[in-house]
């Protein structure tokens, strides 16, 4: 009797048990993996004296482990980078944005978002990857092609469809210096996709319970939803957001950032780090009914505390130490930083060289970074300068350099012996946005010899070291103060 009794009462409590205990956690039908705005900074990791912190081992690595994990549960992975990753450091600049391609390969990335710092990576490193490659951009009806806006993906039961967008549905001649007015192959009357329901048409048939994704680089969040433009998402049958925010240099980072997932459809927030440093967003969905639904959202910053590095990645860069090390030439000893402010003048010093030129004008907001005391390197001149657009000339008459100066918008200087018309020297990207200010038209931009703004600044500091303790050429002068 005892012994019936003892029985019952564990069966009981077992029972109680199981009916307390939480119910199992929905598992994921799709992973969404997102990256953003590398800049190219992948770096073999010996040359520490270049680029100290390296994150990509760390990316990759987690890349495998959640397609590790992925497998015992079904769900299905894809990865995808928003943009503004295949260029921008000395490494991509010496390899010609190959170290980017091996990473992105090494990696297994699905696909790459091309953005606006994209629009001149060569096209070998573009044809090296081993994934789709979309562009948010397109030219005139007669202009070369560049990669399409939307692709679409297949892996196991699940089709996705994946839609590049830069810069919302903003007006390109509301922010005029943001937009690319060249890309690639196209030269000149460059416009960003606004309208995806061609893009979508183009894909195919959407089979039932298929994914359709919209990837968002330069997302700039307001208190309110954009109501209008999530409207068309929807009425284009977009079920998730995957978006890159840039943060301005003088606001706060919101690395708690959780997304918006409460929008309609839903946003996955990534964000460009302060220090330099990448961090990559998830998305995890599972199928409801007709749609989709948000299980978890995370940005996960990219460091050895989260995951374990990535070998295979790592030796895939190793192969350009050599090179990179090499290109890497000292210049000049530096006694005493040198800011942002004065590595303008330097600049615009070098400009006044080109032959022809009777004014120059530059921004010191394309001035990334100061020198820090003690030996100048090509590589920190690069991380000051990280531009591969060429340079420009434009003829202005007096009237048209003055407003230029009232303007603000660029410092300009003048040789003062140029009392009527003068050729203007300036890099591509300004000379485009110079032609778009008040009391410009028609004004003739006229490429220069072939060169980046990086490759002709090293060149003056190779040819003139001392360069760096000049200024402008005698009898020159600003006509915008410091």
């Amino acid at each position: 009797m005892k012994i019936a009794r003892l029985t019952t009462l564990v069966l009981l409590a077992v029972f109680g048990l199981a009916s307390c205990s939480k119910p199992a956690a929905q598992k994921p039908d799709v992973i969404l993996l997102h990256s953003g705005r590398i800049r190219g900074n992948v770096y073999p990791a010996g040359l520490r004296n270049i680029s100290p912190l390296q994150y990509y081992p760390y990316l990759a690595g987690y890349i495998r482990k959640v397609r590790d994990e992925a497998k015992a549960g079904g769900a299905q992975v894809f990865v995808v980078d928003l943009g503004d990753s295949m260029g921008g450091s000395f490494a991509a600049h010496v390899t010609g944005s190959q170290n980017m391609t091996a990473f992105f390969n090494a990696a297994g990335y699905d696909a790459i978002l091309l953005s606006n710092l994209d629009a001149s990576v060569p096209e070998a490193a573009i044809r090296g990857l081993r994934c789709r490659v979309l562009c948010p951009f397109d030219g005139p009806a007669d202009s070369p092609p560049v990669p399409p806006a939307g692709a679409r993906l297949e892996k196991g039961d699940t089709t996705l469809f994946l839609l590049s967008n830069f810069y919302g549905d903003t007006d390109p001649a509301s922010q005029p210096g943001r937009f690319p007015a060249s890309f690639g192959p196209i030269e000149d009357g460059v416009r960003p996709v606004r309208d995806y329901s061609g893009v979508l048409k183009s894909l195919g048939q959407k089979p039932e319970k298929s994914l359709t994704v919209f990837g968002w680089m330069k997302f700039e969040p307001s208190d309110t939803p954009p109501e209008a433009f999530l409207g068309n998402l929807e009425k284009w049958g977009v079920d998730a957001v995957l978006a890159h925010r840039i943060y301005g240099r003088k606001e706060r980072e919101a690395w708690q950032a959780n997304g918006f997932v409460d929008w309609k459809p839903p946003v996955s927030l990534n964000i460009l780090r302060n220090n330099g440093g990448f961090a990559l967003a998830r998305l995890d969905l599972a199928r409801e009914g007709k749609g989709w639904k948000v299980l978890h959202h995370e940005l996960v910053p990219m460091t050895a505390n989260h995951t374990p590095a990535d070998e295979e990645a790592v030796a895939a860069i190793e192969k350009f130490s050599g090179a990179i090390q090499a290109a890497d030439s000292p210049l000049c000893e530096l006694p005493a930083p040198v800011g942002a402010g004065r590595i303008l003048e330097i600049y615009m010093a070098a400009l006044a060289t080109v032959p022809g030129t009777g004014a120059v004008a530059y921004s010191e907001e394309s001035i990334r970074s100061e020198w820090r005391p003690g030996t100048l390197r090509a590589s920190q001149v690069f991380n000051s300068l990280p531009w591969d657009t060429g340079l420009v000339q434009i003829k202005l008459s007096t009237e048209q350099l003055q407003s230029l100066a009232d303007a603000g918008i660029l410092r300009v200087a003048k040789r003062a012996a140029d009392g009527g018309p003068v050729l203007l020297t300036t890099s591509r990207f300004f000379g485009q946005l110079i032609a778009k200010q008040p009391r410009m038209e028609r004004v003739e931009i006229v490429d220069l010899p072939r060169t980046s703004e990086f490759d002709f600044f090293l060149g003056c500091l190779k040819a003139n070291p001392g360069a760096i303790s000049s200024g402008l050429p005698p009898g020159w002068t600003y006509l915008t103060p410091p």
